[in-house]
């Protein structure tokens, strides 16, 4: 995660936010999310391979479960991977360049198109109603792999354009108003990425992260009542995960610099789960920003204390001897 000093810090301190900065950018990542087909339809079976161009060495495979589901982990989120997808009876395609954030779990859905649909894409007879729709479906499909390839590479203005093209083909396909939505929340577009996040809702039910979306977007309307219903359902559902959410959240605020929306969402998620570590690291980060040292050294402390073997201890721990002097 990127790191924000102030001006009003010493420049020994400044100097320990340069080392965790250094840290952080080799820190492990994640990433997870769903495959789907054509039709909306979860893909099991889909074999990932991760590879990175700078380490010609370095190979791994996941395969996607019986709802379509993978999760990649990578230790070094520093590289640009690139990432294979691939099964029988479906168009395999390629993602360069793909980066994973440290200290995260970024969700990105992908869609595949099957072999039918793209041999009718490439038809130069003269197609049937079914083989028209098909290569329209494939279009589509294409077009919205290449929107959450840029929004994963955090090229937000091509994601934009990427989403928009896909509704534009087809203004029922969800899983393009959910990546419309994820864009205009980075963006902190509150009601645009609302008004998206509904209609994710309302056609591609399956989506159940696009929640994270909702909670952020009524927050920032300062509709806390609604926020508030969204956080109740996400807790009833998976408190885990909620909580994670919540997490998430506040770390992509914290990393675009606003450091007091972060604080609050931090510190609400520790009036639930005060033992959480990270949100104690995270705040102690959000008061070295502020310059309060007693509050920052106190959380980094806790950090410490609840997760000493924590990839960031020795981050928290260089910080803390900065702190002290």
């Amino acid at each position: 995660m990127r790191l924000h000093p102030r001006a009003t810090l010493c420049s020994t301190l400044a100097a320990a936010f340069l080392f965790a900065a250094a840290a952080q950018a080799q820190l492990p990542g994640t990433m997870f999310g769903q495959i789907f087909d054509d039709k909306g339809e979860p893909i099991p079976g889909v074999k990932i391979t991760v590879t990175n161009p700078e380490s010609p060495s370095f190979k791994q495979e996941e395969t996607t479960d019986a709802r379509g589901r993978y999760t990649i982990f990578v230790a070094n989120a520093l590289p640009a991977y690139t990432i294979a997808m691939a099964k029988e009876g479906y168009q395999q395609f390629t993602m360069p360049g793909v980066k994973i954030a440290a200290h995260q779990r970024t969700r990105r859905n992908f869609n595949m198109t099957s072999a039918a649909a793209a041999v009718a894409a490439a038809a130069a007879s003269e197609p049937s109603a079914e083989d028209l729709e098909a290569a329209a479906g494939a279009g589509i499909v294409k077009t919205y792999n290449e929107g959450v390839i840029a929004l994963n590479a955090g090229d937000l203005a091509t994601a934009k354009a990427k989403f928009t093209e896909a509704i534009e083909k087809n203004p029922e396909y969800g899983q393009a108003y959910g990546g419309m939505a994820r864009v205009l929340w980075k963006e902190e577009s509150w009601q645009p990425a609302l008004d998206n996040a509904l209609k994710s809702v309302q056609y591609n039910p399956e989506d159940t992260e696009i929640n994270q979306v909702l909670y952020a977007a009524y927050n920032g309307l300062g509709q806390k009542d609604k926020a508030a219903e969204i956080l109740k359902k996400m807790q009833a559902d998976n408190p885990e995960k909620a909580g994670l959410n919540m997490f998430n959240q506040a770390a992509d605020l914290y990393n675009s610099g606003n450091t007091a929306e972060a604080k609050k969402i931090f510190e609400a998620i520790l009036a639930g789960q005060p033992n959480h570590a990270k949100t104690h690291y995270m705040l102690g980060l959000c008061y070295v920003g502020e310059d309060n040292k007693d509050k920052a050294k106190e959380h980094l402390g806790k950090f410490l204390e609840l997760a000493p073997n924590d990839p960031d201890a020795g981050t928290a721990q260089e910080m803390l001897k900065y702190l002290s002097q």
